[in-house]
């Protein structure tokens, strides 16, 4: 069963999902990553959708895993508890593998399993005032939902253990110099600067956007010489694209483009 309070809907060629828990600062138990991965799901089949926003109502991004919960799944056994991480998991790499842009819209908390989904998106727009930490210790945990894999590849291994180690809240422009928010815009900017954001990408080409998506992933595991292959291949697939034929002519005819994704 999912959390129906986790809510999805498409404005303007966007896939908006709101975490809508504002009680728990919209803490994430498993009811929340099904839903979160059933709205990604729904994203992902539908042509129409170009971007998608993940964003929390109520002042929070999130607060991380729902402690109010969190006791009856300590008390699992370690097969049951680690298949249903990995269950929940799921949803994150659903976000990465997913074809079209992720925007993560942060003000106040993103902490813990929280700040795990955030890092999964491809930007991160926060406020200042945003508070942002792997808080995992503070628990008596270690990371999970791809913080180990997801937190030094933004900020360097250094950092990332520092900042595991420690698990210190760090506000938004902090956050920002470390490499964890992508930008950072006033507080009573956000929803304007975020949508701006989303406008420019339903904008752009799409079938362009998902093979820069896929080759930036790729690039942190492979050579240099394999990714001069794939870019190669991933370039020659999109020069037969409507929309690089589209690109071209709008730069000789001095207009914007008009991209159909084909």
């Amino acid at each position: 069963m999912s959390d129906p309070r986790i809510r999805y809907e498409v404005r303007e060629q966007v896939g908006v999902i709101t975490l809508d828990r504002p009680e728990v600062k919209n803490a994430l138990g498993p009811e929340q990553w099904q839903a979160i991965g059933d709205a990604v799901g729904r994203a992902a089949s539908d042509d129409t959708v170009r971007a998608v926003l993940i964003a929390g109502s109520g002042g929070a991004f999130s607060a991380g895993g729902d402690l109010k919960t969190m006791p009856e799944r300590l008390a699992q056994p370690l097969a049951v508890r680690e298949a249903n991480l990995l269950h929940d998991a799921a949803t994150v790499a659903a976000i990465r593998a997913l074809e079209k842009p992720v925007v993560a819209q942060i003000d106040g908390v993103a902490i813990g399993a929280g700040l795990a989904l955030a890092l999964a998106c491809d930007v991160r727009i926060s406020t200042p005032t945003a508070r942002l930490g792997a808080t995992f210790h503070k628990v008596g945990l270690t990371g999970d939902f791809g913080m180990l894999w997801l937190l030094p590849r933004l900020v360097g291994p250094a950092r990332a253990l520092d900042l595991m180690l420690s698990a210190e809240l760090v506000d938004g422009g902090r956050a920002y110099e470390l490499g964890l928010v992508s930008r950072l815009v006033p507080a009573e900017r956000l929803s304007d600067e975020t949508w701006a954001y989303l406008r420019a990408l339903v904008a752009g080409p799409p079938l362009a956007m998902a093979r820069t998506k896929r080759g930036m992933q790729r690039a942190l595991e492979v050579g240099f010489e394999d990714m001069l292959g794939w870019e190669a291949h991933a370039q020659a697939e999109c020069s037969r694209s409507a929309d690089a034929a589209e690109g071209v002519a709008a730069f000789q005819q001095r207009r914007k483009p008009s991209f159909t994704g084909r």
